[in-house]
């Protein structure tokens, strides 16, 4: 798939808001309080409200979604996304809220107008989610982008609970906040393919790595991460490793997830990790990009991510009048600079604090 512009309208700071064919492999940077978050929270809304998909009930299993009235698998819209008048920017503004994705193949997304009130639906012109043009039916590739967008889409956020909409039990992708690494990672595990290249690359990125199991407790149900380290004959359970090690284990496993091509959106992926495993990290999320077809989005603070950056990597996110706006640099001429430098010394007009 290959993403031609996204746009979105009246979704919290994101009034008019415009991505022009996007790179695969993207990081948005900015100062505090820009609303880069905002960006991945509207595309994990639009994964949320768009039928026909795959939804996730309140249980945390996959089920075929009927067009509901304001019910996403369970889940009053309000509920998910704390009230729509926080995330519905009226202020005269007659479009509605507005999130759509173009590819080469198709449309998709949501579109309705708060002023055409559907009597039935307790919020306000919320009479179901819409998508502007439904793929199936149609050829393959339309029906594989809309797989990607909405089946395949995750949000990743670390030990962030608190941001956590719904609740996955299953093994078939992480949460948000990663609390079912076990689950996901133990069926990773069983196919030894993958188990060998998740390994590959916890030695990189990890000298200590010895081995990785998952315990499982037939009697209680419970599955236990065991991580092995080389001069130790006893394994650590998940709360005697690292912040960094347990976040390296949940980043291979989100985009290990699947074999499909997804579209992960990760939150401040280098929190607890050395500068040389940001470096390699960015490496690997690219190729993970070019070789699988992955999308992999990444909001950062980082100077050192930042740094390995190329310009089409880069969109710098600053906030005007209230307002989220995006800049990209698509085929820019960096005459040497380095990206970090370029970023912190305000060459691309913004993205910095002051």
């Amino acid at each position: 798939m290959q993403i031609k512009s996204i746009y979105i309208n009246n979704f919290k700071s994101l009034i008019d808001f415009k991505l022009d064919t996007p790179n695969p492999f993207s990081v948005f940077v900015g100062a505090n309080g820009v609303g880069k978050r905002n960006i991945f929270e509207a595309l994990e809304f639009l994964n949320f409200t768009s039928p026909p998909a795959f939804k996730i009930s309140a249980s945390g299993n996959l089920m075929d979604s009927q067009k509901t009235q304001d019910f996403v698998g369970g889940y009053k819209i309000e509920d998910l996304f704390g009230g729509y008048k926080n995330f519905i920017n009226f202020n005269g503004y007659k479009n509605g809220l507005t999130i759509e994705i173009k590819s080469e193949h198709s449309r998709f997304g949501f579109n309705r107008n708060p002023y055409e009130t559907d009597s039935k639906s307790e919020i306000p012109g919320f009479g179901g989610a819409i998508p502007l043009k439904t793929p199936y039916n149609e050829t393959v590739p339309v029906i594989l982008e809309f797989e990607q967008i909405a089946e395949n889409f995750s949000r990743i956020f670390i030990n962030a609970s608190e941001k956590k909409k719904l609740n996955i039990t299953s093994d078939n992708k992480l949460n948000l906040d990663s609390s079912n690494l076990e689950k996901v990672l133990k069926r990773l595990l069983s196919a030894v393919n993958i188990r060998e290249e998740i390994k590959d690359w916890l030695r990189l990125f990890i000298p200590a790595f010895k081995n990785i199991e998952i315990n499982s407790d037939e009697l209680s149900g419970t599955d236990t991460l065991l991580f092995y380290e080389k001069n130790s004959d006893k394994p650590f359970t998940k709360n005697l490793i690292s912040d960094g090690t347990y976040n390296i284990l949940c980043l291979l496993t989100a985009i290990y997830q699947s074999d499909t091509p997804q579209f992960i959106c990760i939150e401040e992926p280098e929190n607890g990790l050395n500068p040389y495993v940001i470096k390699e990290l960015v490496t690997f999320f690219r190729e993970q990009c070019k070789e699988k077809g992955h999308y992999i989005w990444l909001n950062t603070h980082s100077q050192t991510l930042v740094n390995q950056l190329k310009p089409e990597e880069i969109i710098v996110v600053n906030k005007e009048n209230g307002n989220t706006i995006a800049k990209q640099f698509i085929g820019k001429d960096m005459h040497g600079m380095a990206m970090d430098t370029a970023w912190l010394t305000n060459f691309f007009g913004g993205g910095v604090p002051w």
